[in-house]
């Protein structure tokens, strides 16, 4: 085999590792409770406290 060709096998395996990876990520993220999933959406309100 040429090495453009091992490179395009390596290139097409490595998409779709991230593929199977990206798509692990956002199922693990959607079987988390909401208040866990939009912990980026909040803000301190103080000391104590936080807001949507």
């Amino acid at each position: 085999m040429s090495s453009a060709a091992d490179r395009k096998k390596r290139l097409e395996r490595l998409e779709a590792e991230t593929e199977r990876a990206e798509l692990d990520q956002i199922r693990r993220l959607l079987d988390l409770p909401m208040n866990e999933r939009t912990h980026f959406l909040r803000r301190r309100t103080g000391f104590v406290g936080s807001a949507l």
